[in-house]
């Protein structure tokens, strides 16, 4: 076997993942997709890249003087934003609320004062999408920040952080440094014209505009700091380029980087920003250029913002490619169209590939029904599919060759266990019909056939008593039975030995009719030489009548038990034939009707009184038809009564609690006459007991049956068990069994199998659960579902749910 699939097996891999609700196929399927694609799509494609390119180099002058003038329009709009920020920063500065008065105001008393500061700070926070924080600062009488919240400054540095912004610049300006961020070592004080070190931003860092207060004052003693969000200004800054690639960045008035934002990142960006800014004339109110970087045309374009302190420059730079590509409307509409037709071709191809993979796909549905949990179907993710069907066909080959070997080995020992309860009686509700089904399953052929029982007896086991002890006789019995199995295959096609392990056996030989009994005699005295020579011991034989009834067996093989009791006592090799019309007549005249005892004990037990009435009458016309006397009548009718006290004990039933104490044999040794007898047995030992039974069922036993039936009902997806259901009844497990039986007429098991499958037939029909799912909520594991689900309706659960659907 291949050893990737092997491998996959032992990771116990979903069987068949690439079918069941998952969009994985195999290699075969892969390819034929693929290839029906290529013959599909190619002709589109080679059209739609020929077109394209054609198209674009004859528009790309025209879309770049679009560009410039969309920049300019942008770059206005992007002033006016600082404009208006900065605007309304200075009339906020000017409200008297942030006047002197601030300078002796008690923070902690003036609570509402207090509260309605931190309210226009955060109305002047929301006033514009760009600021992320606004703070205010008073340094007098005591250093105090507004930040949120209301707090008393106490931290040297931190003050100090915050009183450089009353010394910085006039009362209106920019600046790169973050409120609480430490001071700059290079930074000095008193600088005369500072403006320029306020915007020596890196890259990265925030634009914080400051405005002192009071407005207008000589002497500030407090400030407005509005920190901008660094992304939303990137963000606003990138509509200078309106395409999906480019760079874009403002520069102060000497040249220095303030913000940048664009698709290059890392060194590569910086890079590309330092050579354009290198490249842009500082002393022009706009302009634009041409440059090339990594192979990539820019066009880029620039010009001056009049900024309140300071004069800021815009660079953008968009590649040609991103420039042009927007407005090729003629060439949208050729690669619209190449698109559309290779959608149309992937979707024909799809459909033509999964209608050719479609047989493929419900063989592969087959194997994963059939799949046990124990060995499932591996994934085709990376398998040929038809490797796959290879390996699980070989599977199969040698799982059917395995239970094979097991079925040959076992089947004898099942056969030959069917036959000996068939024999004994214990199959008498079966039909002729279904009787010869099962021997049909466990391998006898039985069409045109008739059957003979052989019994044997071994006899003289005393005289080996030097070779074998007492408790031997097992061991003895089996070496004879094993010389039997042997000396009959040589002369009958279809034999079956069965063992009683106390020195006798029985043989049940089929063959044609005018054969068989000639056959069969013949060979019992070639079997009682080799018995006598090899186990030094003699034989008795008794050979039954055949018949083509499965169903007399079991008679057949009670005359060959009433026949051991006609041979002679001497220690002989003898050879009994029932056939013999004086045997058979001795027989008949000392024999008692054992089978009709035995069907009618079992209808009294299972409470059939009709059925009971009528063996007892089929009883005494046997009985009275051997012309006994009225003494051997009354000895047969009285060991009949003693077997029906016997089996009411059995039931738990003590006949001298039921009959109130009477003697019953007296009462039947007085009756002389068949049907005074027949009638008292009906009467008086019968009808009493089914009727006890029947009420002590429908008073105990029938609530308790009908509380299981519906806790079985309720709980059959689980564990459900007969031990358990018992204990909850306070009853043995044999009782509720027996009482189950009784009053639903079916056992315990076979009903929780039938709301099992009940419920599992209904989710396969109305329901798109896996078949595992159903299993696991029906109380099942995946792989004894399938085969039990096989065994009740004859489908697996897959091919019962595509019959339904069909």
């Amino acid at each position: 076997m291949n050893p990737h699939l092997h491998s996959a097996r032992k990771k116990k891999l979903n069987p068949l993942g690439f079918i069941t609700g998952s969009p994985r196929k195999g290699r075969f399927y892969r390819k034929s997709l693929i290839t029906i694609l290529l013959i599909a799509s190619i002709p589109g494609l080679i059209t739609g890249m020929t077109m394209y390119w054609l198209v674009i180099g004859q528009m790309e002058k025209e879309f770049n003087r679009l560009h410039q003038n969309q920049i300019m329009n942008r770059a206005e709009n992007l002033a006016d934003q600082f404009s208006y920020m900065e605007l309304s920063l200075s009339h906020w500065a000017f409200e008297p609320r942030f006047g002197e008065e601030l300078k002796e105001m008690d923070y902690v008393y003036q609570f509402t004062e207090t509260v309605d500061i931190m309210k226009t700070l955060y109305v002047l926070q929301g006033s514009n999408p760009l600021i992320q924080k606004v703070e205010l600062y008073v340094n007098e009488p005591q250093p105090i920040l507004f930040n949120r919240s209301y707090s008393e400054l106490t931290d040297l540095s931190l003050i100090e952080s915050y009183n450089e912004y009353l010394k910085d610049g006039s009362h209106i300006y920019w600046t790169d440094r973050i409120p609480g961020q430490p001071l700059s070592e290079q930074r000095t004080k008193g600088t005369e014209d500072n403006s320029a070190h306020l915007l020596q931003t890196d890259p990265g860092e925030g634009l914080v505009l400051v405005h002192k207060i009071p407005g207008g004052s000589l002497s500030p003693f407090g400030a407005l700091i509005v920190k901008l969000d660094n992304k939303k200004v990137t963000n606003l800054l990138k509509t200078l380029t309106p395409y999906d690639q480019g760079s874009t960045f403002l520069m102060d008035q000497k040249g220095n980087i303030l913000l940048s934002g664009g698709d290059h990142e890392g060194s590569s960006s910086k890079q590309l920003n330092e050579e354009i800014r290198q490249k842009v004339d500082l002393s022009q109110d706009k302009g634009s250029l041409l440059y090339t970087f990594e192979g990539i045309s820019y066009s880029v374009s620039y010009g001056k913002m009049n900024r309140i302190d300071s004069d800021w420059i815009y660079v953008s730079a968009a590649p040609i490619t991103d420039i042009t590509a927007p407005l090729l409307s003629v060439s949208k509409g050729i690669v619209l169209m190449s698109t559309a037709g290779l959608l149309l071709a992937i979707l024909l191809s799809w459909l033509v590939s999964r209608r050719i993979y479609t047989p493929i796909e419900r063989l592969l549905r087959l194997l994963s029904a059939e799949s046990t949990g124990n060995n499932p179907v591996p994934p085709a993710v990376n398998v040929d599919e038809f490797e796959l069907l290879e390996a699980q066909w070989n599977e199969l080959v040698m799982e059917r060759s395995t239970v094979r070997k097991r079925l040959e080995l076992q089947l004898p020992q099942l056969r030959d266990g069917y036959i000996m309860q068939l024999i004994q009686g214990h199959l008498s509700a079966h039909s002729e019909a279904d009787l010869r089904q099962r021997l049909e399953d466990l391998g006898f052929r039985v069409q045109d056939q008739q059957f003979l029982l052989v019994r044997l007896q071994l006899t003289g086991y005393s005289k080996l008593s030097g070779r074998f002890l007492e408790q031997d006789k097992g061991l003895v019995t089996l070496t004879v039975v094993n010389i039997i199995e042997e000396f009959a295959e040589q002369r009958f096609e279809q034999v079956s030995v069965l063992n009683f392990h106390d020195l006798s056996a029985a043989i049940l030989l089929t063959g044609e009719e005018e054969k068989l009994k000639a056959s069969v005699l013949e060979w019992s005295e070639e079997l009682m030489v080799v018995i006598n020579q090899i186990m030094k011991m003699n034989v008795t034989i008794m050979v039954g009548r055949p018949t083509a009834s499965v169903s007399d067996l079991p008679s057949l093989f009670m005359e060959l038990e009433q026949a051991e009791a006609f041979h002679s006592i001497e220690e002989l090799n003898q050879l009994l034939d029932l056939d013999h019309l004086t045997l058979a007549h001795d027989i008949e005249q000392s024999s008692y009707p054992f089978l009709i005892e035995r069907d009618l004990i079992h209808a009294i037990r299972t409470g059939k009184e009709e059925e009971a009435r009528d063996l007892l009458c089929d009883f005494v016309k046997q009985v009275t038809q051997r012309q006994c006397t009225i003494y051997q009548l009354q000895q047969m009718m009285l060991q009949l009564l003693a077997s029906m006290l016997h089996m009411m004990l059995q039931s738990g039933i003590p006949p001298y609690e039921l009959f109130s104490g009477r003697n019953l044999y007296d009462e039947l040794a007085q009756l002389r006459e068949p049907v005074q007898i027949e009638a008292w047995l009906k009467s008086e030992v019968i009808t009493p007991f089914i009727t006890f039974m029947e009420e002590r069922s429908h008073s105990g036993l029938k609530p308790a049956v009908e509380r299981t039936m519906e806790r079985i009902d309720q709980q059959y997806m689980t564990d459900i068990s007969l031990e358990a259901c018992a204990d909850l009844e306070d009853m043995t497990p044999y009782a509720l069994s027996k009482a189950f039986k009784q009053v639903a007429g079916i056992n315990f098991i076979d009903y929780v199998t039938f709301r099992r499958m009940d419920m599992a037939k209904r989710l396969l029909r109305e329901t798109d659960l896996k078949i595992n799912e159903i299993a696991d909520q029906v109380g099942y594991q995946h792989s004894y579902f399938n085969r039990i689900f096989k065994k009740q309706e004859g489908l697996t659960p897959g091919q019962y749910r595509e019959q339904w659907n069909r």
